[in-house]
């Protein structure tokens, strides 16, 4: 297989950061019910009280230089009319709402200085709204994990519903002692990281962030589940075990485990030497499960638009595909890109994150590493508004891209990744129909449905009847979108058959009148 290999490396660097916070986080950029007035030099306190009193208001502080006090205003008095009424008297020369101001929250890991993807996507200004939550799961689909590393240990799913190691499938999924995830390369329960790709790549989505050591992953809180394809030499993965990785994760997400993403550092032989459409209607049902599935774009230096690199290359409404970014916002000599298949970069070059050796700590290259700084991105989107659906959390990622002159032609979006952006505009992908039905004669014949939608808002199309058909047989539709669909000639008086779009389903009836 073209697995993405890399050369680990040490760097030991310590540093204390000190945040601070206000406690409750509050949407308001200013102080509610209070006011900074500066009164005139010449005025007196007690003078500066009697206006006070005048307008209703109290001084709780007064400030040492320059004459500013802050004041308490009376009950009931917007912030707005009491401007007015301080802008309009004689003693005052300034006044002004209390604003608030707070850090960029930025975590006390002692490597985090050395994390310049987190930096370059934007993270410490999305800390300030969302660090995670324990209540979103990602799919970790690599070499397995470490979950007992000191900085992924807090953070790894485990299944509530299975008493682990006790020989007994507890929890009634076909699974025995899947605890931690499941290792489909050797089939058995303990997807435990022999090569530290599988790790690596965890440690950028989720390591445990503000806890006095390591390195953080985009999201400080999540649940990281490990599904292991993948021997130590990080080969001999086939087909039917990408088939079977997906099912699981498809049928946990059924039974009630919130997973939102799947990570998936992976390209090329041998488990995807070409089009699958097995593998590919596995990871469909994924998607259509309400998973984001996020795929690096892969390492061959090649245009996959011409050049396909599967699984990636998959035109699937669930996919995000992703290049590799460097410190400096280039393409990464090794990326793939791809103005149709490929839809925006992240850091993947010289990334810091945890390993599975004694040193705990090391740093990757490749799109590997570029791909769980979207998954992570998508975790914390996830968390912040649990409400968006799948192709609102992919479209919101892809819509809040730093535009950037150097990724203009080689990603569909030109940008790369900015989660503080994705999680202050979001894009809400409500599919609007033309109509609601189709009535056909029994001659049958050919009827258009226009879907109008947001941008990058992708969605599949489906006919539950074969005597229906989709005429350009896309795999996957974006935005604003024509959808011509043939009714075949009828045999019979009437039927009723129905077709799915953007998960929604609309009948088609065909009679006579």
């Amino acid at each position: 297989m073209n697995f993405f290999r890399h050369t680990a490396y040490c760097v030991i660097s310590v540093l204390l950061l000190t945040q601070f916070f206000y406690g409750q986080r509050t949407e308001n950029k200013f102080v509610e019910g209070e006011l900074l007035v500066k009164f005139k030099s010449e005025v007196t306190s007690a003078k500066a009280l009697q206006t006070n009193e005048k307008f209703g208001s109290q001084m709780v502080e007064k400030f040492s230089s320059r004459g500013w006090q802050r004041v308490k205003l009376p009950k009931g008095v917007s912030i707005d009319d009491a401007l007015n009424l301080y802008k309009n008297a004689a003693e005052v020369e300034s006044v002004q709402p209390n604003f608030y101001y707070k850090l960029a929250v930025t975590p006390n890991d002692t490597e985090y200085p050395n994390l310049y993807g987190m930096e370059k996507i934007s993270a410490p200004a999305a800390w300030d709204l969302e660090t995670g939550s324990a209540d979103t799961i990602v799919a970790v689909i690599d070499t397995g994990v470490k979950y007992t590393h000191e900085d992924l240990a807090a953070n790894m799913w485990k299944n509530s519903g299975e008493i682990p190691n006790n020989g007994v499938d507890d929890d009634g999924n076909g699974f025995v002692d899947d605890y931690y995830g499941y290792d489909f390369f050797f089939n058995d329960s303990d997807p435990l990281d022999e090569n530290g790709h599988g790790t690596h790549v965890a440690g950028i989505i989720g390591a445990v962030g503000n806890n006095g050591l390591g390195v953080t992953g985009v999201n400080w809180n999540v649940r990281l589940m490990a599904i292991k394809i993948y021997d130590a030499d990080g080969f001999g993965t086939t087909s039917a075990m990408l088939v079977n990785a997906y099912d699981y994760i498809r049928l946990m997400r059924e039974r009630g485990e919130n997973i939102r993403v799947t990570n998936n550092s992976y390209a090329g032989c041998d488990e995807a030497c070409g089009y699958d459409q097995a593998t590919k209607d596995a990871l469909d049902a994924m998607g259509d499960a309400g998973v984001l599935n996020v795929f690096a774009a892969g390492n061959d230096n090649r245009n996959v638009d011409n050049f396909p690199a599967y699984p990636a290359s998959y035109t699937s409404p669930s996919i995000l595909s992703v290049a590799a970014s460097s410190r400096s916002d280039l393409r990464v000599g090794f990326s793939n890109y791809g103005i149709k298949s490929v839809d925006l970069a992240a850091p993947g070059f010289a990334i810091l994150s945890t390993v599975y050796t004694s040193e705990n700590y090391g740093s990757k290259s490749g799109t590997s590493m570029s791909s769980p700084h979207v998954a992570g991105a998508a975790a914390l989107l996830s968390s912040y508004n649990p409400q968006l659906s799948n192709a609102s959390l992919k479209a919101t990622l892809m819509n809040s891209v730093d535009i950037l002159e150097s990724w203009n032609g080689l990603v569909k979006t030109g940008g790369r990744l900015n989660v503080a952006k994705a999680l202050k505009n979001q894009t809400n992908c409500n599919f609007a129909f033309s109509q609601n039905s189709i009535r056909s004669r029994t001659k049958g014949g050919v009827y258009t449905l226009d879907i109008n939608s947001a941008q990058n808002c992708d969605f599949s199309v489906k006919s539950n009847n074969y005597w229906i058909s989709v005429l350009d047989k896309a795999d996957a539709y974006s935005g604003n979108a024509a959808i011509k669909l043939r009714v075949a000639v009828s045999p019979t008086v009437s039927r009723t058959g129905t077709i799915t779009i953007a998960g929604q389903t609309l009948s088609v009836t065909q009679s006579k009148n």
